[in-house]
């Protein structure tokens, strides 16, 4: 029993039935259907989309060709010593000003 296909009126209501995901059995149409209004420039976006992962599936490729793991913190061990040697610096400072002003108001 083959299901008839979807004839959508609009971009935006295929939008809106791709977004529901797999669960919206008509999300096959409505993919073909934006992918048939696409920019040339979209479609060859999707034609280099489906090569590299045809090409990740034969292990042509690695699996992170472009996507940069980030392992590092944001600052470098040194930046880390200077910004916690200012802390220590500042925090004291602190302690000195707050004692000095205890040691004049006795």
């Amino acid at each position: 029993m083959a299901q008839e296909k979807v004839q959508f009126q609009s971009s935006a209501s295929a939008l809106r039935a791709l977004k529901v995901g797999k669960r919206n059995p008509n999300w096959v149409d409505a993919a073909e259907y934006l992918i048939n209004k696409a920019s040339p420039e979209v479609k060859l976006l999707l034609e280099a989309a489906q090569e590299i992962e045809r090409q990740k599936l034969r292990g042509e490729l690695p699996e992170t060709t472009s996507e940069h793991k980030v392992t590092s913190s944001l600052f470098s061990p040194a930046q880390w010593a200077i910004m916690g040697l200012v802390g220590a610096v500042f925090t004291g400072l602190m302690i000195w000003i707050a004692s000095q002003i205890g040691i004049a108001g006795c």
